[in-house]
């Protein structure tokens, strides 16, 4: 409708008369207004609450014999954003809110070394 696209999750899940499905995501598209397709109602309430494990990092002090080399204080470390999401809404990543078709929320991993002499 006004020349926006559908996504395929919508399209394929969408009422008509060859797919009468009481329960179809999408009362019913068409390429022009139906004032029944805007109605505020519940039914289009999700459940958004999620758990997820932003941020996490494992380090490790390097022993102390590096003390000869100067080195003492110097760690190796892993460290990683977004790790796991636990969440029933499977259409986009809730954290998103209303906004499930922008960029999805990334998730990073970092290794490095902290030389300290």
């Amino acid at each position: 409708m006004n020349r926006r696209n559908a996504p395929a999750i919508i399209a394929r899940d969408a009422w008509s008369e060859t797919h009468p499905d009481v329960h179809a995501f999408w009362p019913r598209l068409a390429d022009y207004q139906i004032d029944n397709n805007t109605q505020q109602s519940s039914w289009w309430l999700r459940d958004g609450s999620f758990l997820r494990l932003k941020t996490a990092e494992l380090g490790y002090s390097l022993p102390a014999f590096f003390k000869k080399f100067k080195l003492e204080g110097s760690r190796i470390y892993l460290n990683g954003e977004n790790l796991f999401l636990i969440s029933a809404f499977k259409m986009w990543d809730p954290e998103m809110g209303g906004k499930g078709l922008d960029y999805p929320i990334n998730r990073r991993f970092n290794i490095g070394l902290q030389i300290a002499f």
